[in-house]
């Protein structure tokens, strides 16, 4: 017999029950601790009490319990759960337009529950649901259940389930009607996810309604189908117009960059076919910008965009200066766990590395970038990854003034083991330059290290330029109470050419909070040689804000 002890905190009835599997004596306890919001549960009576707690266990098929109340302060409850209810028969019926419906079908293929099975009334109600989700996302709006019920046979200790799903009639998506509206109707039909004749789904109505609403053109969204139209369903949507121009303005504070701002204007939309006009100025210590981007949405205009850019930057790290104009014409592809971006672009740069001679490079090259994403949130995940692989190139025989190619790999992984209450991240970053002379590389294109994101001990971006990088850190990350974990870290890193590897290490311990707007991590952190000796004489402080993944 598996038994458990379940101790409920000071703030509801304390309560012992032995006797039962953990995932019982939890249902007993959620089911006297919603008793006791009524009375106390020391003014309730024993038969009262163990009728409570037959009845929490009867889900899992257990009707015959010997129960003992040991004691009522605090109540220790004693059990001997007897036989455990099997299931002798499952007969599951769909009926109506859609009993061949295949896609319903694949629901019972296999069954959760079979014979032979224990008596489970959560999977029993799962399967319930899933069948009525089917069958609404199928089109069946006024699928029903003409018999649904368990009959407990207590002379042989088993029970018959019996399902009878009604589908009744088919549903189908009709005509999408738009307001009148300044953006152009053969845009606004790119954003229906459905077709005319497609099965009828709230889902898709709900997809249809986030999708406009996100699109950044309007402020108010309202999708109303025709429900007591014909077979084929009419959807009618909408629309309230966002003011058309915007300005954004951001303040913050990094360890790597200082003091940092942000200016924002847009215009959205430019004209009726949607396009968008975004300049940008940004400033810190470290590195300024000026960016205008015009964006033009794509054939799916939810998940694909083409972005035409202009950018001047002035960069300042330790590594080295850079003064520089980039242009590119960018293609995006997002979705929720993939994004890629394939652009051209051209780049002229005057910049020096330290101890070197200023160079002036013009340079076209082409690059690619693909992530794999799984993240519960987007903002902090306590489990899930990130991975980011790209390359790039530039021959001097197309418009380029250097020779070189470089591939990179960046990947994040979080794992949270959860009776530790303990959360593993992991971070690693790989890259590789080909190329005669690395001082001949841009500075805005180099391989670099150094800064909150990787090796932390180090000034952010001070250590490069190299043809190959290497990085690898972990934090082990306690939560302590909701939301706020204790940190300790271990990160190794170097960027080199290959005769002259000498990997930097750095350590140390810190604070995260995960905010509303994400994780926000205050930590010290110190430089170590090769045999954990110190190699710096003070700590640098380090502050990180943003999701991680």
């Amino acid at each position: 017999m598996i038994s458990s002890v379940l101790l409920v905190a000071a703030t509801t009835p304390t309560i012992q029950i032995t006797g039962v599997k953990k995932m019982i004596a939890a249902n007993i306890e959620a089911r006297l601790t919603e008793l006791a919001k009524d009375k106390l549960l020391s003014s309730v009576s024993d038969d009262e009490l163990s009728l409570q707690i037959a009845k929490a266990m009867q889900p899992y098929g257990y009707f015959k319990p010997q129960i003992t109340l040991l004691s009522h302060q605090p109540l220790r409850i004693a059990i001997a759960p007897g036989p455990q209810v099997l299931i002798s028969d499952v007969r599951i019926k769909i009926k109506g337009e859609g009993a061949n419906n295949p896609v319903i079908k694949r629901v019972l293929e296999p069954l959760p529950v079979k014979k032979g099975d224990p008596l489970n009334t959560v999977k029993y109600e799962e399967i319930k649901q899933n069948l009525l989700n089917t069958a609404e996302h199928q089109g069946f709006m006024r699928a029903a259940f003409e018999k649904a019920e368990i009959l407990i046979h207590p002379d042989n200790d088993t029970a018959s389930i019996s399902l009878i799903l009604d589908t009744g009639p088919q549903f189908y998506f009709g005509q999408v009607r738009f307001d009148p509206t300044f953006i152009s109707p053969k845009l606004l039909h790119r954003y229906v996810p459905f077709k005319y004749g497609q099965p009828y789904s709230t889902d898709q109505i709900l997809a249809l309604n986030n999708q406009l609403a996100f699109s950044g053109y309007f402020n108010n969204v309202s999708v109303k189908p025709q429900l007591d139209s014909s077979r084929h369903i009419p959807v009618d949507v909408h629309l309230q117009r966002a003011p058309r121009f915007n300005y954004s303005f951001g303040l913050g504070f990094g360890t790597d960059t200082g003091p940092r701002g942000r200016l924002g204007y847009h215009i959205v939309p430019v004209n009726p076919a949607g396009d968008k006009f975004n300049a940008v100025a940004l400033g810190s210590f470290r590195e300024n910008a000026l960016q205008a981007q015009y964006v033009i949405p794509g054939t799916n205009p939810v998940t694909d965009q083409y972005n035409i850019t202009a950018n001047l930057a002035h960069l300042n790290y330790d590594s080295g200066s850079s003064n520089s104009v980039l242009t590119s014409v960018a293609q995006q592809h997002t979705n929720t766990r993939f994004q890629r971006s394939l652009s051209l672009n051209g780049l002229y740069e005057r910049y020096t590395y330290a101890a070197q001679p200023r160079e002036e490079k013009t340079t076209l090259f082409p690059k690619a970038s693909f992530t794999w994403l799984n993240a519960e949130d987007k903002l902090f995940s306590r489990s899930g990854y990130n991975i980011t692989i790209s390359g790039l190139g530039a021959s001097r025989k197309i418009l380029s003034e250097v020779n070189f190619a470089q591939a990179s790999i960046n990947i994040k992984a979080a794992l949270t083991i959860e009776p530790l209450r303990t959360r593993f991240y992991f971070h690693s970053i790989q890259g590789i330059t080909a190329i005669q002379d690395i001082n001949q590389m841009p500075l805005s294109l180099a391989l670099l290290l150094g800064g909150s994101d990787n090796l932390k001990a180090y000034s952010y971006n001070s250590l490069g330029p190299g043809k190959v990088l290497t990085y690898n850190g972990l934090e082990i990350q306690k939560e302590t109470v909701e939301h706020w974990y204790f940190v300790s870290f271990f990160d190794s890193g170097d960027v080199y050419v290959p005769i002259s590897k000498d990997l930097k290490y750095d350590a140390g311990i810190g604070l995260m909070w995960v905010s509303p707007v994400g994780p926000i991590k205050v930590g010290v952190a110190q430089a170590m040689d090769n045999h954990f000796n110190r190699s710096e004489k003070k700590p640098k402080l380090v502050i990180n804000m943003g999701p991680d993944l």
